[in-house]
């Protein structure tokens, strides 16, 4: 058996080529929408991509398994598991089979079985990996993780579901139990996601794991050892990461379907004219350049979304739906690798690019930014309100006392509950977040807030009071 792993960085996402080298055919799960690096493993092996696969509808990414699938005429293999609301439509263009708990995907000496494992999603299913009948590896998409189980609770942080929260994570219960005896403990089990992914709670950093490995130190197996099914539930919904906006979007679009792709979308150098329709907002502007950068100087109303390992989760969490995107980029800057990154969360409406060099001079602003020397009487003065925009966890470690908390992934949909009458000093945990949020903030009028450089990191280093939600905190007016 072929079996090569393509992991994402960005979205800390694994996709898979599954090959047999006798048949010469090949099935990839999972994958994303830039579809030349499967193309590019399967003319290395000497393979055909014959099938395409996916664990279950995705939330985090647009997944590229359509347009695979369409691409070189493979069969597009998904979930019939869960009920009607479930289930894949808009499939009429491709060639497709229904997969069902126990049936197989042969390749030839090597076959997939499908294992369904509800509970992140009721539809979801794992794949067995057999080479000549013998399990050798499990992919288990976004049902076990390593450390941690995937996320029950997106079906209601998402809006696709009310008071499903508890039903999936009971769900989830009985899934562990079903892999338990199912899944030999001591085969690679490969996740669909690693550390950084909002689709599980603190998920580990390694790309495998086993399920003999899990069952000695995962922190949800005493409860399934007990049997303490209610324990489970609690311990698994228990400190959830905020469900950024754009899943609900993404689960809709992998669900129902979307317009496909013929061809990879690159980038063209776009006409200065371009410019003056952004200001008039025309486009969202994206400016990738690093935070110094933006903050010396940017295009009015642009958004601040360096290109780097957060670039398509924060991209995500900031930019309209399909609003057509100028991207502004710096020397050394890659419009193309932002592009294609951008594909991956449903974003195709790029109208272009430009240097930072072209833009006019007269349209060019500033953002205000504050250091710890600064924003630390201004607090004493209360002559501002802060505004943490970092997620749940890290503000049940503490934060500045009276601050207003509004995490980035909910920051679009929460700008009413913010002040525009005041002063804002806007932070995280070291400024990064912070200088993205305060650029999403100006292009929505709130022209008076300012970045914290430094941010919480910069605070508790100059032992500066630090409040914690057990205290309880002040409300600001």
């Amino acid at each position: 058996m072929i079996f090569e792993r393509l992991y994402d960085s960005d979205l800390a996402q694994s996709s898979f080529l599954i090959g047999c080298p006798d048949t010469q055919k090949a099935l990839v799960v999972d994958p994303r929408r830039d579809l030349e690096p499967y193309f590019e493993l399967a003319r290395e092996h000497g393979l055909r991509i014959t099938d395409v696969a996916e664990t279950h509808i995705h939330a985090d990414f647009l997944s590229g398994g359509r347009e695979l699938a369409r691409a070189t005429g493979a069969t597009f293999w998904h979930s019939a598991e869960g009920d009607a609301s479930w289930q894949y439509s808009g499939l009429d263009a491709l060639q497709t089979k229904a997969l069902r708990d126990g049936e197989r995907i042969e390749l030839g000496r090597c076959a997939i079985e499908a294992v369904h494992t509800p509970g992140h999603t009721p539809e979801h299913l794992s794949f067995l990996l057999y080479d000549e009948e013998r399990a050798i590896a499990g992919l288990t998409g976004d049902f076990l993780f390593v450390g941690t189980l995937g996320r029950p609770d997106l079906i209601d942080a998402t809006g696709l579901g009310e008071n499903m929260s508890e039903k999936a994570a009971k769900a989830l219960y009985s899934s562990v139990k079903r892999a338990i005896d199912r899944f030999p403990h001591d085969v690679p089990l490969w996740p669909g996601h690693g550390a950084g992914s909002a689709c599980g709670k603190s998920i580990g950093a390694l790309p495998n794991t086993t399920l003999a490995i899990e069952l000695e130190s995962a922190a949800w197996v005493p409860f399934v050892q007990k049997g303490d099914e209610q324990g489970f539930i609690q311990h698994i919904l228990a400190e959830q990461p905020e469900s950024p906006t754009y899943f609900r979007r993404m689960k809709e679009e992998n669900r129902d379907g979307f317009a496909l792709r013929d061809r990879s979308a690159r980038p063209s150098r776009a006409y200065p004219h371009l410019i003056q329709r952004a200001l008039s907002g025309d486009f969202e502007v994206l400016d990738l350049r690093p935070r110094d950068d933006f903050q010396r100087a940017h295009l009015k109303g642009s958004l601040h979304l360096p290109l780097g390992s957060h670039f398509a989760t924060w991209s995500g969490w900031v930019l309209p739906e399909r609003k057509p995107l100028l991207l502004i980029t710096g020397a050394g800057t890659d419009a193309d690798r932002a592009a294609e990154t951008l594909l991956r969360i449903g974003q195709d409406n790029v109208v272009g690019f430009l240097p930072f060099d072209a833009l006019p001079q007269a349209e060019l602003t500033s953002q205000p930014h504050v250091d710890v020397s600064e924003a630390h009487p201004t607090w004493q003065a209360e002559d501002a309100i802060f505004l943490d925009v970092r997620g749940a966890s890290e503000w049940r470690q503490g934060y500045i006392p009276g601050a207003l908390h509004h995490p980035l992934p909910r920051l679009t949909t929460e700008l009413d509950a913010i002040p525009r009458k005041r002063d804002l000093i806007v932070y995280c945990g070291s400024g990064a977040r912070a200088a993205v949020a305060t650029s999403l903030l100006h292009a929505h009028g709130f022209t008076r807030a300012k970045a914290f450089d430094g941010s919480m990191g910069a605070w508790k280093e100059a032992d500066l009071p630090v409040e914690t939600p057990q205290k309880g905190a002040r409300a600001a007016e």
